[in-house]
């Protein structure tokens, strides 16, 4: 069957298709950039009217965003088949972090050097690379297709039976594993999107030092190496849920120490900010992981598996999340009276206020995170391990059944 199907281990398939899923994504987000000049993506649109122009956006991009979720549901969908295993499911979900993390490295250090001639953007350049890894993604997904092994064997939908949406989606509401995890990305990604959007106004207004965001960043990809390395044995030790819980609760606990006692030292606040992102890496990495479980859940209560409506389900919740927390940071900065004129000094009373919002914000995201999944995701180590057994023996009894079936047929 392949590469794949004879390691065992299909998770260099997770990282390179992450990596190059994303490539595409990026690059076929540019056609809808408005560049300067009034040009749309790649299109010349400045002699449109405005109305048309802004119809012209949104109907892309709503395209945009069909075809992706196209790929996108389908290969959230895949790990939960290609293996029950919870240490492989764990190692699938790192890979795919990872993947995710090389693929801002290399745009961040390389994509300026190529897309951009004197400081501004060439418009064909980005048609270039959008193309290149279009391709790359289109080889991805036929990689995908031949080489992947569906290890979870799931008793087929009986033919002329058809799907009851409305009944799918109320077992759905029924889910606590897929609530919980809804829920907990919905108020992490909302929090951890607020604080990066004040990150560069805290160092330049409240630290007064926006130069060294550069170290920050560069440190970045050093700790996500290191989530790497630690998240399997720690996951496989505490489980998926407790670890969580954990490092994003000392993360919390931590900045709700420094709400009430600030520092004014960068370095020191780099030093922090990253032994907390180390601990609330964990939601992030093992975040597919756990989606897989809440699909298994599904079929655990239900007796039914519908892994594309359940991952589609969660996946809105990470758009909607995205939307909601969008335009945030710019509230907040409104709210406390940022003064946004340029060259514009902050008060003493502003500055201090930045630190109060980002440290008070990472305190309320995280902590309401953790809260929801603490007491609504149902699935500890424990039990996660005890639906995976019942789930196999409950598929087992099942093809016998068919098998005992299919022999009395004349």
């Amino acid at each position: 069957m392949g590469f794949l199907t004879r390691c065992k281990r299909p998770f260099l398939f997770a990282f390179l298709l992450q990596f190059c899923n994303m490539l595409f994504s990026f690059f076929l987000k540019t056609f809808l950039i408005l560049f300067e000049k009034q040009h749309l993506g790649f299109v010349n649109v400045s002699n449109l009217a405005y109305g048309l122009r802004l119809a012209y956006m949104f109907v892309t991009y709503v395209l945009y965003e069909a075809l992706y979720t196209c790929v996108n549901v389908p290969f959230g969908t895949l790990s939960s088949v290609m293996t029950d295993d919870v240490r492989h499911r764990t190692a699938l979900s790192r890979y795919r972090s990872l993947g995710g993390t090389i693929f801002m490295t290399v745009i961040v250090m390389v994509g300026p050097l190529v897309l951009y001639v004197d400081n501004k953007p060439v418009a064909g350049r980005f048609l270039m690379l959008a193309s290149v890894f279009a391709l790359i993604g289109l080889l991805c997904l036929q990689i995908t297709c031949v080489w992947c092994k569906e290890r979870v064997a799931v008793p087929e939908r009986p033919k002329g039976e058809k799907l009851n949406y409305l009944h799918v989606i109320k077992e759905i509401a029924k889910n606590k594993a897929l609530l919980g995890v809804m829920f907990f990305s919905l108020v992490g990604m909302i929090g951890a999107s607020v604080v990066n959007g004040l990150n560069t106004y805290l160092f330049k207004d409240y630290f007064g030092n926006v130069k060294i965001m550069a170290v920050s960043g560069g440190l970045s990809v050093l700790y996500s190496l290191i989530t790497f390395a630690i998240t399997q044995p720690l996951a496989d030790k505490l489980g998926k849920k407790e670890w969580c819980c954990w490092g994003a609760g000392f993360a919390a606990a931590v900045f709700a120490l420094l709400f009430f006692f600030p520092i004014h030292n960068p370095v020191l606040f780099i030093v922090i900010n990253g032994v907390c992102y180390l601990g609330a890496s964990g939601m992030q990495v093992l975040i597919w992981a756990m989606v897989n479980d809440s699909i298994d859940y599904h079929e655990l209560q239900t007796g039914e598996r519908n892994e594309g409506i359940v991952y589609s389900t969660y996946s809105f919740f990470r758009k909607l999340a995205s939307a909601v927390s969008g335009s945030l940071s710019s509230f907040v900065l409104g709210f406390i009276g940022y003064n946004v004129a340029e060259g514009a000094v902050q008060t003493a009373e502003v500055s201090n206020a930045i630190w109060k919002s980002y440290t008070g914000i990472y305190v309320l995201g995280y902590g309401v995170a953790v809260a929801i999944l603490f007491f609504v995701y149902p699935l500890t180590k424990a039990k996660t391990t005890e639906m995976l057994e019942q789930l196999k023996a409950r598929r087992a009894e099942k093809a016998s059944a068919m098998e005992t079936d299919g022999e009395q047929c004349p």
